[in-house]
């Protein structure tokens, strides 16, 4: 089994930069692996690609690529977390962790015995990986709890030194809720700020890194530089609209078009 090259990166300080995927469609996950992303993380919990019969040809279109797939879960399900890696991904991100219990029954779905109690039977990733995965999975596969409530801020420490976690991955806007901002995700905010600097000194006192959603690459670009390993730049859905509807007011002011955007 080849090293997962999302760990060579860390391992070199080197920030893996990640797109952010929701739209249940092969070929759109081919597009976008294609263009060169470290990682594309799939979106089972807020994305519209929801069960093993969408997600399963997303995986096939991204590995004619060097691009490393992940997989944010709905929920902390041991069974729908074995059945994402056995189908090839190479990461899990789980949300809405708020204690070390909980990282604990995350990390151990992702780990088969004696580290953990993953169910074996990797159909598909043993066929593309190899047939030593049994062995090597474990030291592979990228385990990263979520971090956005305000339970999670409360037992941050005890999260991170959960054994075999990879990571923390930060979601600024359901975090910055929890704690009662009236702002949500402001990047510029002092106070938030703080707290993702907590974030980070907490992965780095466990030897694990930090992640961040941060949307746009010049936040991304300012979460690296504060110590974030893993940002995500770009949502397909969000890019895809804002992208559309640049080009279409191109059109209209070279055309002195003054028609509504409004859909119908």
């Amino acid at each position: 089994m080849e090293p997962n090259r999302i760990k060579q990166l860390w391992q070199n300080n080197e920030t893996a930069i990640n797109a952010w995927i929701s739209i249940p469609d092969a070929w759109a996950a081919e597009v976008i692996a294609h263009v060169g992303y470290d990682t594309m993380t799939i979106d089972a919990q807020h994305g519209l690609a929801r069960d093993l019969s969408v997600i399963l040809p997303m995986l096939q279109a991204i590995k004619g690529t060097k691009t490393i797939p992940l997989i944010r879960v709905p929920q902390n399900d041991p069974a729908f977390m074995m059945s994402m890696l056995d189908a090839g991904a190479m990461g899990i991100i789980c949300p809405m962790i708020n204690d070390r219990e909980e990282t604990e029954k995350f990390v151990r779905a992702c780990r088969f015995y004696p580290k953990g109690n993953r169910s074996f039977g990797p159909l598909r990733a043993s066929l593309i990986y190899g047939d030593d995965y049994f062995t090597a999975s474990d030291d592979e596969v990228i385990t990263m709890a979520m971090i956005e409530t305000s339970d999670a801020i409360k037992n941050l420490k005890e999260i991170a030194s959960t054994p075999d976690l990879d990571g923390l991955y930060v979601g600024p806007w359901d975090l910055s809720i929890s704690l009662g901002y009236e702002k949500i995700a402001d990047f510029d905010d002092p106070s938030f700020l703080g707290i993702l600097q907590e974030i980070l000194d907490a992965a780095a006192e466990n030897g694990i890194f930090a992640g961040i959603h941060s949307v746009t690459p010049e936040i991304s670009q300012r979460m690296s530089d504060m110590g974030f390993r893993f940002v995500t730049t770009f949502s397909d859905s969000a890019g895809l609209k804002k992208i559309a509807a640049e080009q279409l007011e191109t059109f209209k002011q070279k055309k002195g078009l003054s028609r509504s955007n409004d859909s119908y």
